[in-house]
């Protein structure tokens, strides 16, 4: 007879599963997978424009001449809006006091491919929120080719970074593209780091002043990265002042790089952190006590009769008791 130990089936857990598809395969999903979300999206614009056509057709005379002349209306609105956003942009990037917002890609040997990739992609989005916002800093990118320094090879993803010269939504407003690094471009008590290794808050933006902000997406992996590289050439550091300004409980304090272009923009029109800070993802401003008190909110409503009464200790703890005698318990961050 086996004995017990013997009889027991050996344990696969932590072992890593065996790859089951091949690049190929994948590949040919996704590509499926994209076809069958441009199908939908075709059939529910067809859908909407038959709707429109038929809700026109229902339209007497008159309120066809209405919709009309409102149309013509907010066309017009929109024409003087963009033509005053263009003049605006232009008379920006041409002032030489605007302060400078440099996108510095010298960190690229820390990432891989598809890190380099998202880096780039944040780099759109930033320079769409200049755009929209008229240009209140000009944008610069440095170290195109990826090298840290002017010494320094080009990294391995540098094909990839030189793709962001062909985007053409620099077009109409060029965005200027150095490969050498900003340290050669700049003269250091100009300069300032924008990290969140600092205990330096950012108070207000100045004129004649260039900002620098690491380009590089390293999910926290390494750390004082771009802290390192400020002392390093003997500049400035500051952060910008989130935890003095808005709730941030136990969230991350690193911002991606358009969440930080996003929130200058916008300090730049209104002159206030707080309100700067609105622009954050609902996420980033949710604190750990809001969470879990809408957790219990949402997790008493669950009971069968739908009523809990909640008693918190002195501590923050406590329970919550529906009518028909269940207790709920929670506890409440009292930080």
């Amino acid at each position: 007879m086996e004995s017990e130990e013997g009889s027991k089936e050996p344990s696969f857990r932590g072992q890593r599963k065996e790859k089951r598809w091949s690049d190929e395969q994948q590949k040919e999903f996704w590509r499926r997978k994209k076809e069958e979300r441009r199908r939908r999206k075709k059939i529910a614009a067809e859908e909407r424009r038959m709707m429109q056509q038929q809700e026109w057709e229902s339209l007497t005379d008159e309120e066809r001449e209405r919709r009309r002349m409102e149309a013509i209306t907010v066309h017009e609105r929109r024409r003087l809006s963009e033509a005053l956003l263009d003049q605006k942009c232009h008379t920006n990037l041409a002032d030489s006091g605007i302060p400078i917002l440099v996108f510095d890609l010298s960190f690229s040997w820390c990432m891989n491919l598809t890190d380099c990739r998202s880096t780039l992609s944040q780099i759109k989005l930033s320079y769409s929120s200049l755009r929209r916002h008229g240009f209140p800093f000009r944008p610069v990118v440095t170290s195109i080719d990826g090298g840290s320094d002017e010494s320094s090879k080009p990294c391995e993803h540098s094909d990839t970074l030189r793709s962001l010269c062909d985007f053409s939504g620099f077009r109409r407003y060029p965005l200027p593209v150095h490969e050498s690094h900003w340290s050669a471009l700049y003269r250091r008590e100009q300069v300032v780091f924008l990290t969140a290794d600092t205990d330096t808050a950012l108070e207000r933006i100045e004129r004649d002043t260039v900002y620098v902000v690491g380009a590089f997406v390293d999910h926290n992996a390494r750390k004082y990265l771009s802290r390192d590289a400020a002392a390093q050439y003997g500049v400035r550091m500051a952060r910008l002042p989130l935890v003095e300004s808005i709730e941030v409980g136990n969230r991350c304090k690193v911002l991606t790089v358009n969440h930080v272009v996003d929130v200058l923009c916008r300090y730049a029109d209104c002159g206030d952190w707080p309100t700067a800070f609105d622009v954050l993802p609902t996420r980033r401003i949710v604190s750990r006590r809001q969470k879990r008190l809408r957790n219990l909110t949402t997790a008493c409503g669950s009971l069968r009769d739908g009523n809990c009464n909640s008693t918190d200790g002195e501590q923050g703890g406590g329970s919550a008791t529906s009518n028909d005698g269940r207790k709920c318990n929670h506890k409440t961050d009292s930080s």
